[in-house]
């Protein structure tokens, strides 16, 4: 095999290895955007789970599971409690209220809202 035989079976090895690894970082790419989307739809589910063993009149689902997740329920609480502490802390800090009817944040002193116009009544 002279020289000119053998760099074009080396350029040849190459091309297919190059092929390979685009396709092995594609297929990583899809699985990768499949993974994310399942983990989406896991949160989904949690959340759907977490408001049906939160709401009005909910007698839970199998007490068995109930029991198993009662734990993070009462975490993800104390957490939504406490972040609304820290935004009631904030407004006190920035002296700013929201505007009822809107919801835009405004300086305290402020009597109408500069996004809708609606007056803050006091």
């Amino acid at each position: 095999m002279n020289f000119m035989d053998k760099f074009k079976s080396g350029v040849k090895e190459a091309g297919n290895k190059a092929k390979i690894v685009v396709e092995v970082n594609r297929l990583k790419m899809q699985n990768s955007s499949k993974q994310g989307e399942i983990d989406k739809h896991w949160q989904e589910i949690g959340r759907m789970v977490y408001e049906a063993e939160t709401s009005a009149g909910s007698a839970g689902m199998n007490p068995e599971l109930s029991a198993r997740w009662a734990p993070l329920i009462d975490r993800v609480n104390v957490l939504k409690e406490e972040i609304q502490a820290n935004l009631l802390e904030i407004r006190l800090l920035t002296n700013e209220k929201d505007c009822p009817k809107c919801g835009y944040k405004a300086a305290a002193d402020t009597q109408f809202c500069v996004q809708c116009g609606s007056g803050f009544g006091g």
